[in-house]
């Protein structure tokens, strides 16, 4: 069971006053019926609250709803050009294509511990309650919902985009402040292992080790473009992805 944190700014006294019920069919969410009920005292102790008789679900309660947490759930400042998608328990944003400062400390004889400066890909990175997953693009812009990803070339990414932080440190909040903290902990830890399955990672002839190898002792960033491998997915559909596998978590 997960457990939710209750923070307030001042001292508050919270009162019972409304209570939601949603009914779900099993196996999925494909029927759903919401009831609000009142909450009454109860006639033989008074101290006592107890849900009363419900009503369907309308809008204007979800109106109201929303109109009673919003003051205390909406996010206050300005929002940085690179966020692209942000929720309660998700965001995701981009960063352009450039060359930096690369480290591996790896086992692989071709590469073994090294660092240098490398040509990276413009990256979607999506940070989440459940995981921390990274992306391509081909072209260095910002991206829409709906365009074409592509297998982020990197070490220490498995097929699915996850990342493996293994004891690097993360920030433990999902607000467009963290972005950097995100950012740094990918580009400037050490790159230890090649974490894909599937070979078609890149398009590039001898993999991944040998693009690495090859970027380091000469930044290409055309070579580094045309060594990417789509993902066969967009942002719009890995965003859904990584949501629902954090609900199913």
């Amino acid at each position: 069971m997960k457990t939710v944190d209750i923070v307030s700014s001042a001292d508050a006294t919270l009162h019972l006053t409304r209570a939601i019920l949603l009914y779900q069919s099993s196996g999925g969410y494909n029927h759903v019926y919401a009831s609000t009920h009142p909450i009454d005292i109860d006639a033989s102790n008074p101290t006592r609250r107890v849900i009363g008789a419900g009503a369907p679900m309308q809008r204007a309660d979800l109106i109201d709803f929303a109109a009673a947490i919003h003051t205390q759930t909406a996010h206050a400042g300005f929002v940085p050009e690179n966020l692209l998608y942000t929720s309660p328990n998700l965001m995701a944003w981009w960063v352009p294509a450039a060359v930096r400062m690369t480290w591996f400390k790896t086992t692989l004889p071709e590469i073994g511990t090294v660092h240098g400066p490398a040509a990276h890909p413009a990256l979607i990175f999506v940070a989440g309650q459940g995981g921390w997953h990274v992306f391509a693009l081909r072209e260095s812009a910002r991206p829409t919902p709906d365009t074409p990803l592509y297998h982020a070339p990197h070490f220490n990414v498995n097929d699915s985009g996850r990342i493996c932080t293994g004891n690097v440190q993360i920030p433990d909040n999902l607000g467009a402040e963290a972005m950097a903290g995100y950012e740094n902990a990918f580009f400037r830890s050490h790159f230890t292992h090649t974490n894909r399955q599937k070979p078609r990672a890149v398009r590039s002839k001898g993999g991944l080790t040998a693009l690495w190898v090859s970027q380091l002792a000469n930044p290409d960033a055309a070579a580094m473009q045309r060594a990417l491998a789509p993902a066969k997915e967009t942002l719009r559909t890995v965003i859904k992805r990584i949501t629902h596998s954090h609900n199913d978590d």
